[in-house]
């Protein structure tokens, strides 16, 4: 009952951040002002809690977002993605080792804690991989956290830094807000919904990396592109941010806090080096036409995948590009990152 307990009354503290955020005019208010509200009532009263679970919730919603904003032709666009998808693949590979190597000699941390410190993938994935390779799983979860922490908190400010203007897209996506309020079908948005879930629960089950995500999206593409029914309305996504937030801030612990100063130097090193990567991935796609320059930073974020898709409907980029990309480096990092750590460690 505690632990019940314990997640409602995180939950009210999520909703009333997610609030103020939205009345202070934060960037991604829903998700930025529940993690930080969430945060100091963690670290305050030591007595925050949200299931990791619940991530389950927040996939499956952003799968189904996604999947009922695909058309046609972001289908027939889907080649294009290719290409940023393997130039971003083979930047933060080159990455990793360098920051992984790197991290070791001046951290005195083994090669493979390193290596996985520095991995673009998620916190408890990465973790698990870590006591396989007998690294050092507090150093490796803490600078996961801190990276998803820190790029969460940082990146909606960097992003504004380069987004000035509301696209085209971006007023639309409100336009069919105020569409979606007054029109809404509550017999297709249950099928919506339905047929959302089943794939997610489906990609759950079947375990594999970001499945929940990807089928989630999936199912709810095919019914979109074959019945051309769409039904989401907007506090569905925003009650997912929140969510989100919640447990991005319950994980951030009062342990967690006490520890920062140890992991300060290479935690900052870590997200200054991805924010510039992001940038500079950003450029070469507007340099080569591949992806508009907002739409590259969101797909470069190294954050989570769901927690990404959720905060960049708010800023009218192409989330269907965004979200392929995400989903593939996540799938990167805890399926094929983990075989070169493998190789690596023969020569140790």
């Amino acid at each position: 009952m505690s632990a019940i307990l314990s997640m409602f009354f995180t939950f009210i503290v999520a909703f009333i951040g997610a609030k103020i955020g939205q009345k202070f005019h934060f960037p991604a208010p829903f998700m930025i002002g529940s993690m930080l509200a969430v945060m100091l009532f963690s670290v305050v009263s030591d007595t925050a809690y949200f299931p990791q679970q619940a991530k389950v919730i927040a996939q499956i919603v952003a799968g189904i977002f996604i999947g009922q904003k695909l058309t046609r032709n972001d289908v027939i666009n889907l080649k294009y993605v290719i290409k940023p998808t393997i130039l971003l693949l083979l930047i933060l590979t080159v990455n990793t080792f360098i920051l992984g190597f790197v991290f070791s000699w001046l951290f005195n941390w083994n090669v493979l804690t390193g290596l996985l410190a520095s991995t673009p993938g998620g916190l408890m994935d990465t973790t698990l991989i870590a006591a396989d390779f007998s690294a050092e799983i507090h150093v490796v979860a803490i600078m996961q956290l801190v990276r998803s922490v820190g790029v969460l908190l940082i990146f909606p400010s960097w992003i504004n830094l380069f987004s000035t203007e509301e696209t085209s897209e971006t007023s639309k996506e409100k336009e069919d807000q105020k569409d979606q309020s007054s029109k809404l079908n509550k017999k297709h948005f249950f099928i919506v919904m339905s047929i959302g879930i089943v794939g997610g629960l489906l990609g759950y089950v079947l375990g594999f990396p970001a499945g929940t995500l990807s089928l989630s999206l999936l199912f709810s593409a095919l019914f979109k592109l074959r019945t051309n029914i769409s039904a989401f309305p907007i506090q569905i996504r925003q009650f997912a941010q929140i969510l989100a937030g919640s447990m991005v801030g319950a994980s951030f612990t009062r342990e967690v806090a006490s520890s920062l100063r140890t992991f300060l130097i290479p935690a900052v090193l870590l997200i200054v080096i991805y924010l510039f990567i992001s940038y500079l991935y950003a450029q070469i796609n507007k340099h080569k036409g591949w992806l508009d320059f907002t739409s590259a930073l969101f797909a470069s974020c190294p954050a989570g995948a769901t927690d990404i898709a959720l905060i960049s409907a708010d800023y009218g980029v192409n989330m269907n590009s965004v979200a392929m990309i995400q989903i593939a480096r996540l799938i990167h990092a805890v399926g094929i990152m983990p075989l070169l750590y493998q190789f690596v460690s023969l020569f140790l």
